[in-house]
């Protein structure tokens, strides 16, 4: 006589279900990894990317493991003061001048090495996008110590065949540039002559910020950096002020999307800011979750392993370190990441 359920063999539809209410990105990754029937139910249509997540901090590794042609990358759970390491479809450890940028779940995976490939692959789901190579940009050369890619957001989610559009800031005077899957080149816009320090796109628009944008009455320290954050309600632009490689302030406006001014705000009461050199987002920090996030708080990274990352309170602009250990040689800064699309 059986006397225990057979887990494997719950409804489809029951698994769905279950799997669409899973917040916490480590128990979505429990779920999938249960066996072969719990893993078909934890898809794409299956996962609610409406539910608010804390991303995680991701940091893929530069060395060169001989033996490993593959790359790890760890990633700290806010939530658990915990870090995992996942193998992922990364440059492997032979391209000495290879990087990876973010948005949202969506990775975009840059090969210096090997002619410049470029592809999307997914943090959960094993897909890969070709994209075009870097030599299709005017005037790459391969030869520059600077990442040629320093953005990338994308248009929709790239399961939407036909709909995807990869936008991103490139080259040596930070403009704009834009590919679609099956495209032989990179476009490029040449509207505006300017530098670009951040772009986002939200509700069918592309946003930019110029890297100084003029806002009035302001101190303006040694080095600056400007950040577009999308909230439920509009768009917001941060400014780091930044000496001698750390982080000394923060400042926070709302952009009115109707007719483009904006207003400093001096408080974030129910959002937390979660920004990094290529992903910036906020996240609404619910009663249940504010263990795991702090409201009116700025959590940041920097740029290399010898930049500062840290927490900044919003109300005295105080600052802690931030939880979790991460030691270099990066490929790529850390990184905040949320599996989504």
């Amino acid at each position: 006589m059986k006397t225990h359920s057979d887990w494997c063999d719950l409804p489809s539809e029951l698994l769905a279900d279950i799997a669409k209410r899973l917040s916490s990105i480590h128990d979505y990754l429990c779920f999938r990894g249960v066996c072969s029937s719990w893993r078909s139910a934890a898809t794409f249509d299956n996962f609610d990317n409406a539910l608010p997540r804390v991303p995680w901090l991701m940091y893929v590794s530069g060395e060169k493991e001989e033996k490993n042609v593959e790359r790890v990358a760890s990633f700290y759970d806010l939530s658990n003061n915990k870090t995992y390491n996942i193998t992922a479809n990364f440059p492997p450890p032979h391209d000495k001048k290879s990087y990876v940028l973010s948005c949202g779940g969506w990775i975009l995976c840059v090969s210096e090495d090997t002619g410049g490939a470029v592809n999307l692959t997914h943090l959960v789901w094993r897909v890969k996008i070709d994209l075009p190579c870097l030599d299709t940009f005017p005037d790459y050369a391969h030869k520059d110590r600077i990442r040629f890619i320093t953005k990338m957001v994308l248009s929709c989610s790239p399961t939407i065949k036909g709909h995807l559009v990869v936008m991103v800031i490139w080259g040596k005077k930070n403009q704009l540039g834009f590919s679609r899957p099956g495209d032989s080149s990179w476009s490029v816009t040449d509207t505006w002559d300017g530098s670009f320090s951040d772009i986002i796109y939200r509700n069918g628009r592309l946003y930019a910020v110029f890297s100084f944008p003029y806002l009035p009455d302001l101190y303006y320290p040694a080095s600056t950096a400007f950040y577009l954050v999308e909230t439920s309600g509009g768009l917001l632009i941060v400014r780091r002020g930044i000496f001698d490689r750390r982080t000394i302030w923060f400042e926070v406006y709302e952009i009115d999307l109707k007719d483009g001014s904006h207003k400093k705000i001096h408080g974030l009461p129910n959002m937390a800011l979660f920004l990094g050199c290529n992903s910036s987002l906020c996240v609404e920090v619910c009663d249940w979750d504010r263990n795991v996030a702090k409201p009116n708080c700025i959590y940041f990274t920097g740029r290399g392993k010898n930049s500062d990352r840290g927490l900044c309170c919003l109300s005295d602009m105080s600052f802690e370190g931030l939880p979790g250990e991460f030691s270099g040689p990066f490929l790529t800064p850390p990184t905040w990441v949320v599996p989504s699309f």
